[in-house]
């Protein structure tokens, strides 16, 4: 099997060989009418081919990346943006937030002031924030 292997390599090699063997003969013909002609060996057009295949896909390769780079770069700015703005609605919330705690600790206070003043029985904790009422409610006068 191994020797198989080895005899079909020597086999496309000498193929491969034979047929870059030679040269290819261009004819140019000038404005003043004149022949010209040029003999290029296959192996050197061969070794050409290959060479320029591969600068043209370098070439792609490096294009694809530079524009790969600028999506992300304009994908980075955007959420850069998107941050800042974040931050600044939060930032807005949070001295928002800080407001409302100033606004309970003053209707705290206020509604300590209102029992002492009124005479109801002062409460450790008040009602004010806490979302829940203390003891049955009591019916207060309608107005008219």
């Amino acid at each position: 099997m191994a020797e198989d292997l080895h005899i079909r390599f020597r086999a496309g090699r000498a193929r491969l060989t034979t047929a870059l063997q030679g040269a290819v003969t261009i004819l140019a013909f000038t404005e003043s009418g004149r022949m010209r002609r040029m003999r290029l060996p296959k192996r050197l057009l061969v070794v050409t081919s290959v060479i320029l295949l591969i600068l043209v896909a370098g070439s792609t390769v490096s294009i694809l990346s530079l524009f790969r780079g600028q999506v992300d770069l304009a994908r980075m700015a955007y959420l850069e943006r998107e941050n800042r703005s974040l931050t600044s609605l939060l930032e807005g919330q949070a001295e928002h937030l800080s407001r409302l705690k100033l606004e309970v600790a003053r209707l705290k206070e206020f509604e300590e002031n209102l029992r002492v003043v009124s005479g109801l029985d002062s409460q450790t904790t008040p009602m004010v924030g806490t979302g829940q009422a203390r003891g049955a409610r009591q019916e207060l006068p309608r107005k008219r």
